[in-house]
């Protein structure tokens, strides 16, 4: 349950949702994107009340609970159909391109692996332009590495282009690129802000039980120690930078 929440989105943004299990951050994505309607207030993308769905598209935690087709091209086309957009091969082919699967028209998606179709799930998503793409812990079910691939693209895409992406997540590590986080628990909002401001705060991750990017942890127990680095770092790269640093 939501409780007095309120949230403004900028076009374009990266945000990600953490919080524990049951703070209400799959709640607030499914109000977000229609699928449940808020008994109190109102949901407003780029100041429209109604039809959610056309604006707002969501990659769900199994991609296989997305597809209405066996067949990679067929099931983009459903995409295009369901919304009436015109489309040829070229269209379909461009936004496979865009997921790194071109050249996968024919496969069947039970051939895919658990990455492949979590791609193929966002380019049914991208097919169609959203204004808003919500990733509902989208790669919780997939190894490292694939979890990297899905990462790598939706970080491509934020540069890119000028759709939103919210992402629900419980790995800290998806979060350190974001432009801004917020924080869930018990159904509100208790933090908002960039990822430096969010992981170096102590009282914040006691209290919301979120866990911390490695790195991060890593600068919290020095810190215990009485070694101070010049920042919190948000990347292994960076903690590596600032160690070099200590005299």
């Amino acid at each position: 349950m939501l409780n007095k929440l309120s949230l403004s989105i900028e076009k374009g943004e990266y945000l990600c949702i953490l919080g524990k299990n049951g703070s209400g951050k799959s709640t607030l994505a499914r109000c977000l994107n229609g699928i449940l309607k808020p008994s109190e207030g109102s949901i407003r993308v780029d100041n429209n009340l109604s039809d959610l769905n056309r604006y707002v598209g969501m990659v769900f935690q199994n991609p296989d609970n997305q597809f209405v087709s066996t067949v990679v091209k067929e099931d983009i086309e459903f995409s295009l159909k369901n919304h009436d957009i015109k489309y040829n091969d070229k269209t379909i082919d461009d936004v496979l391109a865009l997921v790194g699967l071109k050249g996968f028209e024919k496969r069947n998606i039970l051939s895919l692996s658990g990455g492949q179709k979590q791609r193929l799930a966002l380019a049914g998503i991208l097919c169609v332009k959203p204004d808003i793409i919500i990733l509902d812990e989208a790669t919780s079910m997939l190894s490292p590495n694939s979890r990297k691939e899905v990462l790598d693209i939706i970080l491509k895409l934020h540069k890119e282009t000028d759709i939103t992406f919210i992402m629900i997540t419980q790995y800290a590590e998806e979060t350190v690129n974001a432009d801004r986080i917020i924080v869930m628990n018990d159904g509100e909002i208790i933090s908002s802000g960039v990822p430096e401001k969010i992981y170096s705060n102590e009282k914040l991750i006691e209290k919301s039980q979120i866990s911390l990017p490695y790195c991060v942890k890593i600068y919290n127990d020095l810190k215990k120690a009485g070694i101070f680095l010049d920042e919190c770092p948000l990347n292994n790269e960076r903690l590596v930078e600032l160690l070099c640093r200590l005299k």
